[in-house]
């Protein structure tokens, strides 16, 4: 009797040792994000970062006088509210009170004067943006209200204001030392290795669930993936849409990154200085097939350079179905058949290489020969994007909150106008809408640039392709925004 007693008092010490193991995994479960970053961020001083991969991370630990909301609209931050005067060349700002850095110090009206004055190039340095080469003057009015005077009114000027702000002691220390007001703070930084965030408890608003985030700096996509597969990490962006069968024990989140995928033609090499031709070579190609074959269906076909996340600026007219055949009259009335071009295709993603390979068999129907010509990114940036020694060419242009800096792309007087597109009443719409105070101009002059871009066929406009994450199951909270964001702070593990 004695032997059965010892034997269940075994079984009940192995049973509870197995309980409170299982919690004590939850619980580290419930402690930490991890994933990684292809890239490094480029500093922890936020008027230096330049990258969209180092800012969708910092934006966790800077926070701006405004910050971007997912459905792409803008929410105060550090202020509780803006006004902008009639002339749309004041705008005052209210500052939040209660705020604390992560240092512990409070933030007040001439650390916001510091940050403005320091982004704005008014004490010795570059403007963090040309935009801010508009800013005359920075006024406190009171302990609350600071003003800032544009030389010029300027509709983009408040999506900027998510620049970061920081506390005044710490001008001298911006690239050693990272101290915002965000819901994360950094809690340890080893270049070129990891960055690890850590939950701001004294944060002025909603609070972060996840108390620790790490994120590793790999570079190598495959690896990564293994990384996820086998536990390493819990999170993971940019997943190929091609290997979402091998994720069916994890959580996938898909929706539209506000990139613009186009072929880019250029419009100042023969024969695509023709728009006739331009216009042929977009009747040629079935976009809903090129969704299909180079994104697994994970993508949304545009008509012009503008994501269908921007709804408010969107002009949402549908063109001409594919029709290879009409492409191909078109093509040899003007003696061009059989026709034979280049399309230079960057190496940065596997999402290039697929959409590029669609092209190519999509365009022999109408009698087109393709060669691919894969590049490494930085001859791409080179070749393609600085100098414009190409003739066509894939291109993936990123999406901003605001509509100018999409849309001032194809504006004969942007030095990176790349496709070398050219019209006067499109340059003249583009610059009036952002002079203008009025929304409602504002809008329509956008939607009438972007109908200008379809008509002339600036470019080839293919598809925004999704953003795809991947989580392990029981993380939730995942938010898409117009802009590179990944809010760690909405995220949650279901209990």
């Amino acid at each position: 009797m004695k032997k059965i007693a010892g034997w269940k008092q075994f079984c009940l010490i192995a049973l509870l040792a197995a309980i409170f193991s299982a919690c004590g995994k939850e619980e580290a479960k419930l402690d930490e994000l991890k994933t990684v970053s292809a890239v490094d961020i480029d500093s922890l001083n936020p008027y230096q970062v330049v990258s969209s991969a180092s800012e969708q991370l910092l934006l966790n630990v800077f926070e701006g006088l405004i910050m971007p909301a997912s459905d792409g609209s803008i929410v105060p931050a550090l202020a509780e509210s803006y006004e902008i005067s009639e002339d749309g060349k004041t705008y005052t700002f209210t500052i939040r009170e209660g705020v604390s850095f992560h240092n512990g110090n409070p933030m007040d009206i001439h650390d916001v004067e510091f940050s403005l004055n320091k982004m704005a190039g008014k004490l010795g340095d570059a403007p963090t943006e040309g935009l801010f080469e508009n800013i005359e003057k920075i006024e406190v009015l009171d302990d609350k209200k600071i003003a800032i005077h544009l030389g010029k009114p300027d509709s983009s000027f408040i999506y900027y204001m998510k620049e970061a702000i920081v506390p005044d002691e710490n001008k001298d220390h911006l690239t050693e030392v990272a101290i915002g007001t965000g819901p994360y703070q950094v809690g340890e930084y080893q270049k070129e290795q990891k960055l690890v965030l850590t939950k701001n408890e004294n944060y002025w608003g909603e609070k972060a669930e996840i108390p620790k985030v790490s994120i590793l700096v790999s570079p190598n996509a495959e690896t990564n993936f293994l990384k996820l597969l086998s536990g390493e990490i819990n999170f993971l962006t940019e997943i190929d849409s091609k290997r979402l069968e091998e994720l069916k024990e994890f959580t996938i989140a898909s929706g539209p990154r506000n990139l613009c995928l186009i072929l880019a033609l250029n419009n100042q090499e023969k024969p695509f200085d023709d728009v006739e031709v331009r216009k042929a070579i977009d009747l040629a190609i079935d976009k809903e097939k090129i969704v299909q074959l180079a994104m697994n269906g994970h993508g949304t076909v545009i008509e012009t350079n503008m994501s269908p996340v921007m709804k408010k600026f969107l002009w949402e007219e549908k063109g001409e179905k594919a029709n290879p055949a009409r492409a191909k009259e078109i093509l040899e009335k003007r003696g061009l058949l059989p026709m034979h071009f280049t399309i230079k295709v960057p190496n940065s993603s596997k999402m290039y290489l697929d959409t590029a390979q669609a092209l190519r068999e999509q365009l022999k129907e109408a009698g087109i020969q393709v060669d691919l010509e894969t590049i490494e990114w930085a001859s791409w940036l080179s070749d393609v994007y600085t100098n414009r020694k190409y003739v066509a060419s894939l291109a993936g242009l990123s999406g901003k909150m605001e509509p100018d800096a999409i849309l001032r792309r194809y504006t004969s007087t942007y030095k990176k106008n790349f496709t070398n597109f050219h019209n006067d009443n499109y340059d003249k719409l583009v610059a009036e809408a952002k002079l203008s105070a009025d929304e409602k101009v504002q809008i329509h002059n956008y939607k009438e640039a972007e109908k200008i871009l379809r008509e002339e066929q600036a470019a080839i406009f293919l598809m925004d392709p999704d953003s795809i994450i991947a989580m392990e199951k029981g993380l939730e909270g995942f938010e898409f925004y117009p802009l590179p964001y990944l809010n760690f702070a909405k995220l949650r593990f279901k209990k």
